[in-house]
C-alpha cells in the first residue's frame, strides 16, 4: 500500500483564522518578549543609575551581565525587525512615485470622460434642436366616417 504525500500548503492556508501565520505567532510570543524585556532591563538601570547611583556602581558587573544575557537574543532580533521596517518603507516610498502617476492619469482620463460627455450632450441637444425646427404642425389623422 503506498501512501499518498498531501501537496504543500499554500501562503492562505498556513495562517490561523485571524490571519497570522506560524512565523507571525512565533515572532509575537519569543520575539517580542525578549526585545520588550531588554529594553525594560535597560531603562531600569539606567532610572536606578539616576535614582540611587550607588547601587549600580557597586553592582555594576551584574548589571550588565543581565542587560548582555538579554540582549543577546533580543540585539538581532531588533536589527532584524528593524531592518523588515526599513524595506518596508522603502517600499512604500516606491510606490509613491507610482501612486501620484496614477492619480494623475485617472484625473486626466476623467476629464477627458468629463469633456467627452458634454460635448456629447451638446451634439445630441444640438440635435433635438434640429429636429424640432424641422417638424411642421401635424394634423391627426381622422378615422373614416368621422368629420373634421
Amino acid at each position: 500500500m503506498t501512501t499518498k504525500t498531501s501537496p504543500p500548503k499554500r501562503v492562505n492556508e498556513m495562517r490561523d483564522t485571524k490571519g497570522k501565520s506560524f512565523n507571525d505567532r512565533m515572532v509575537q510570543r519569543t520575539v517580542l518578549p525578549a526585545i520588550y524585556l531588554w529594553l525594560a532591563a535597560a531603562g531600569a538601570v539606567v532610572a536606578m543609575g539616576i535614582w540611587k547611583p550607588e547601587v549600580v556602581l557597586e553592582n555594576l558587573d551584574g548589571f550588565i551581565a543581565l542587560i548582555a544575557i538579554i540582549g543577546g537574543v533580543a540585539a538581532p532580533a531588533l536589527n532584524t525587525v528593524l531592518r523588515m521596517w526599513e524595506s518596508e518603507q522603502t517600499v512604500e516610498i516606491e510606490n509613491i512615485a507610482v501612486e501620484l502617476k496614477h492619480d494623475r492619469e485617472r484625473s486626466q482620463d476623467q476629464h477627458i470622460h468629463a469633456m467627452d460627455l458634454e460635448k456629447d450632450h451638446q451634439v445630441h441637444a444640438h440635435d433635438v434642436e434640429k429636429h424640432e425646427v424641422g417638424i411642421t404642425k401635424l394634423t391627426p389623422v381622422h378615422k373614416m366616417g368621422e368629420e373634421q
